[in-house]
């Protein structure tokens, strides 16, 4: 059985919103083993990428 959760909202900033997808992610990682969770979202890989980089690492994300 599928079953959808949606989220929105009118007065959150780009910030927050990135952070809220971050955190998703990161339930999405914690639930693996009981569920297969997906999150969808536009510009989600491009958030995941930026919010979970190394500093020192040499990569750049926007050739991804």
């Amino acid at each position: 059985m599928q079953r959808k959760v949606t989220i929105s909202s009118k007065n959150i900033s780009q910030k927050q919103w990135a952070n809220l997808m971050l955190e998703l992610n990161l339930m999405k990682k914690s639930w693996a083993p009981y569920a297969d969770l997906m999150v969808e979202t536009p510009g989600l890989k491009k958030i995941i990428a930026w919010g979970t980089q190394n500093y020192d690492a040499k990569t750049d994300i926007d050739s991804n």
